[in-house]
């Protein structure tokens, strides 16, 4: 394009207006620039001698405002009159053209028009080329845009492909500490970690992490350790903790006290010896966690709810019953804004008072467990059915074997109706022998079918201690009912079952 002495000379009232009016969008604040956004237009209208520089840099402006206040007719309009502007552009004003490109290409993925977002990104790079435009930074944000939609396309191999060309851009034209690095390493990442490659996940974040280290940024050294550290948590738990016990010695070094990082570092490794078996030292960590959170969040945080479930659930699991009703029934006040958290306790609650035999407190829990559950929409569900179950038990230990029938027979309907269900609807069923056998109305024969159905559903589970347990429980019921045949059936079976070797033993 061939330019007057004239049109050279750019207007200081467009520049000032387009340069307010991206401040006001950098700053988050577009409701600022609606003044100035009517002066642009009111130029666009007005002024159709507008030189070229001066319309493009209007249209680009307009195009960015009418994005960030999501009006997307508006947007891509002004958007498409800028592209087509770009051959009568000045070259200085290449930045503001890629930008433009950028913008519309984001515009059109929020929109789902992922095609016509690749359509605008190739004519981009054409461009580029055309006008020997070698900024490896440019080149970078292309080929992440690119990635962007090959992953919202779920074409995983091309998304990669196009987010290691955008890291090799970036890396020429900023430092590897840069937070554009950062922040592609961290996608990158994440998709390597999305088809399982952890090794190569782990190679890019400790490449970063060398940087930082060599850059004395202990801060962001740590950073990525943790990051290291999830990683690790899906391939190596044992590696998991050592990485994030480095980074939190190396917060503790920067931050010198409580750190939020810090505790969620805590948090990690409560969960990694969690998983790894190690309760007590599972349940130190998730202490000391709480500790240091309640420094930063009030007590009816998420957070610290999460954490009295969690010390409290693993306390039953190493009999430290005293220890898990206090966590428990703390959390459980705090926990009516969290339905899914408060289930947990309430179902935990209900197995504690059931032990200390404090039957009235279990049934109130247990009530609610199941309230929850219907109103999450799982009434059908094998925790319904446990829950059933666990409040019949409740009943047969007071010697009520009528209720404990009423909700053993519950159990066993919604166990019938779930899948893989067998040693569940056999123990359901023995429960229900034993309530026949005991109630007001005995009914011995209706208990022969059900103790015979249950030994069938377990015997089949291939539970082999399972199975003894129940061999034990049928001959006691023909012992307790004169039926030696029965009885030396089922011995015969017992026998039989304690010398056939388990399976694998040679």
């Amino acid at each position: 394009m061939i330019n007057t002495t004239v049109e050279n000379q750019q207007s200081p009232t467009i520049l000032t207006l387009c340069a307010n009016v991206k401040d006001f969008i950098l700053h988050d604040t577009p409701q600022k620039a609606k003044v100035k956004i009517m002066e642009l237009e009111n130029k666009l209208e007005s002024k159709p001698e507008l030189v070229s520089d001066d319309r493009f840099l209007i249209l680009s402006t307009l195009a960015k405002y009418y994005r960030k206040i999501k009006q997307y007719d508006k947007a891509g309009n002004y958007s498409r009159q800028a592209i087509r502007m770009t051959k009568d552009v000045s070259k200085e004003y290449i930045e503001v053209i890629i930008d433009t490109y950028l913008d519309y290409a984001a515009l059109e993925r929020e929109y789902g028009q992922q095609s016509t977002a690749r359509i605008e990104l190739a004519k981009l790079l054409a461009f580029l080329d055309a006008n020997d435009y070698k900024d490896s930074l440019s080149k970078g944000h292309i080929f992440s845009s690119l990635a962007r939609i090959s992953m919202e396309e779920e074409n995983m191999e091309s998304g990669l492909a196009q987010l290691e060309k955008a890291l090799v851009y970036y890396h020429k034209a900023v430092p590897t500490t840069h937070p554009i690095i950062s922040k592609t390493v961290d996608i990158l990442s994440g998709a390597y970690i999305q088809i399982e490659n952890y090794p190569k996940a782990i190679e890019l974040y400790e490449e970063l992490r060398k940087a930082y280290r060599e850059q004395g940024d202990k801060e962001s050294e740590a950073r990525i350790l943790l990051k290291i550290g999830e990683v690790n948590f899906r391939v190596d738990l044992r590696k998991a903790r050592k990485t994030i016990t480095d980074a939190i010695k190396l917060m503790d070094e920067i931050y010198k006290g409580n750190h939020l990082e810090i505790s969620k570092a805590i948090l990690m490794l409560a969960e990694i010896d969690e998983n790894l078996g190690n309760f007590p030292r599972a349940i130190n960590y998730y202490k000391q966690a709480l500790q240091q959170l309640t420094s930063f969040y009030d007590e009816n945080h998420f957070m610290i709810v999460f954490i009295y479930s969690k010390i409290g659930t693993l306390s039953i699991k190493t009999f430290k019953w005293k220890n898990a009703r206090e966590y428990l029934e703390k959390g459980l006040v705090l926990s009516t804004p969290f339905p899914k958290v408060r289930s947990q306790f309430l179902y935990a609650l209900g197995k504690i008072y059931s032990d200390e035999k404090d039957f009235e407190k279990a049934f109130a829990v247990f009530q609610e467990f199941l309230e929850q559950l219907e109103k999450g929409g799982k009434k059908k569900s094998l925790a319904c059915g446990n829950t059933l179950q666990a409040i019949a038990f409740n009943y047969v230990q007071q010697e009520k074997y009528e209720e404990a029938f009423s909700y053993y027979k519950k159990a066993l309907e919604i166990y019938e109706n779930l899948p893989n269900c067998k040693e569940e609807k056999g123990l359901t069923s023995i429960r229900l022998a034993y309530c026949y056998e005991n109630m007001e109305e005995k009914d011995i024969q209706r208990a022969e079918y059900y103790i015979e159905k249950g030994f069938y559903l377990i015997e089949r589970a291939r539970n082999k201690e399972l199975i003894e347990e129940a061999l034990a429980g049928i001959i006691e019921f023909y012992t307790r009912n004169l039926n030696q045949r029965k009885r030396r059936m089922y011995e015969d079976k017992f026998v039989k079952l304690r010398t056939k070797p388990n399976e694998g033993e040679h």
